[in-house]
């Protein structure tokens, strides 16, 4: 297993205006952001505290 070095982000899950899913646009433009300002590594779902609260498929859905 490799190493892991650099600036590894733990992305936060944006939801829709009436939270019933997950914005995959903002989602989408999140991602863009964080790899335009030079990040090594993206964790979608981890420890910012949404991932109880997601389904499997919208689990799946997240990761990119």
């Amino acid at each position: 297993m490799a190493d892991l070095q650099g600036i590894m982000v733990a992305l936060i899950t944006p939801f829709t205006d009436d939270q019933s899913a997950i914005h995959e646009g903002r989602l989408q433009m999140l991602v863009e952001r964080q790899i335009q300002a030079g990040v090594h590594g993206l964790v979608p779902g981890g420890s910012t505290g949404e991932f109880t609260s997601l389904t499997l498929a919208e689990r799946t859905a997240e990761q990119p």
